[in-house]
Order: C-alpha cells, then structure tokens, then sequence
C-alpha cells in the first residue's frame, strides 16, 4: 500500500467515524426524551417537583415499578451524557479550541445530573414505602424527603448539574463558530441553550429564597429542548459533512 493509499485509508475510516458519531447524536437526544416524556405523562414530571412532599410521595407510590424503571433509564441517560461529551469533542475539535478541557465539562455534568436523578431509584422509593404504610410518621418522613430533594436534586442535579451543562454547550458553541463542518447557526442555537439553561438555575433558587420564578420557571425545560435539537442538528452536519476540513 502506498502513502496516498494509507493516507485515503486514514481519511475514509475518519469520515466514517464522524458520521457514526453524527448518528450517536442523534439517536442520545431521541433517547434522552423517551423516559423524560414517560415521566412527563405519568408523573407530571416537571411540575410535581415542586409539589407539597406528600404529593410527590403519594404519587410515587402509586407508580409502582414502572416509574420507578422510568427513572433508572433518565438517570442512565444522564450519565451516558459523558461518553457524549467525549464524542463531540472528537468531531469539534480544531487548533486554538481547548476542546478537551471542554468535555470534561460534559462528562462532569453527566455525572453530576446522573447522580440527582438516582434519588428516584434509590433514596424515594423507600421513603415512598415508608410514607404510605405509616401515616403516624409522615411529617418526619417528608422533611427527610425534602432535605434529600433540595441537596441530590435541587442543588446536585439541577445547580450543579445543569450549571456544568450550560458550559459545557457555551463551550462546544465557541468551538462550532469557527469550525467549518458547523458554522455559526448551530453554535448560535447551542450558545443560546446554554444561556436558557443557566437562566433556568434562577428557578432553583426560588425554592430558597421564597419568591415567584415567573417566566424563569420554564427556562430548564426550553433549554434543554433547545440542546436536544441542537444535538440533532449537530449530527446531521456530521453525516451530511464527515470529512477532514
């Protein structure tokens, strides 16, 4: 084999690469709604987040399994955002853009949103038990409830988390604008998603401070189906425009 030969090789297992990263994009945004959409019909998830502790407990507990399988597959979906996060790195990258540097923002949001959403599987589900079998405990089982809610997903999942997230997508953004495959629509989109998902953290703060989040309230959920449309925007530009630029 000569060395234009290996080097068409090179190029040709490159683009296929891309393009099956493009299709990974795609196929994570689609799936990453699936249990959001589930919970969304069967939990009223986001707005029983929100809800009197009682409420929310017996809710879950007439969920069963299914919901709470619902959300093992949200909490999966989290945290396979950190190979995700490694794959656009792979397809962003360019001289001049840390893009490493940036995927480990990704990976770390991944984590983070991974680790709020197991309170469902783990932590709720026991305390949903214990809620429903014993009315004469209910009250101190509501405040363990709430201090677990306001940490793991309040202030893991959804500061921490969805902060790291919003970075992570700013951060891609600035590494899109400049890179030929992308341009500057999709970073635009990306860039506007992440600055949505931080307006979102103003909700957050709302449980705390004891005032009314008004429009701030919707920020979390527009912004991150505005990532996943991005996303899927950003992996057909990968099947569409594979090769080296």
């Amino acid at each position: 084999m000569g060395l234009g030969e290996g080097d068409d090789m090179n190029q040709l297992t490159e683009t296929r690469g891309v393009q099956a990263m493009g299709i990974v994009f795609i196929l994570f945004a689609i799936a990453f709604n699936l249990p959001y959409a589930w919970l969304a019909s069967a939990f009223d998830y986001p707005a029983i987040l929100r809800s009197p502790p009682g409420v929310v407990l017996a809710a879950f507990a007439a969920g069963g399994r299914p919901l709470i399988l619902a959300w093992a597959a949200f909490a999966l979906a989290a945290l396979l955002f950190a190979p995700v996060a490694i794959a656009m790195a792979a397809v962003t990258r360019r001289a001049g853009h840390a893009s490493s540097a940036v995927a480990a923002l990704g990976i770390a949001a991944g984590i983070t949103q991974a680790i709020g959403l197991s309170r469902w599987v783990y932590a709720v589900p026991g305390l949903a038990a214990a809620w429903t079998a014993d009315p004469a405990a209910r009250g101190s089982i509501e405040a363990v409830f709430i201090a677990l809610h306001q940490f793991a997903g309040v202030g893991i999942g959804e500061a921490i988390g969805q902060s790291l997230t919003a970075f992570w997508l700013i951060g891609v953004a600035l590494g899109q604008s400049a890179h030929p495959r992308f341009g500057k629509a999709p970073a635009a989109l990306g860039a506007v998603a992440g600055i949505v998902l931080l307006l979102g953290l103003v909700e957050g703060l709302a449980t705390v401070l004891a005032f009314d989040a008004g429009v701030f309230g919707l920020a979390a959920m527009v912004g991150f189906l505005l990532l996943t449309v991005w996303l899927i925007w950003t992996g057909f530009l990968c099947i569409l425009r594979p090769a080296r630029t």
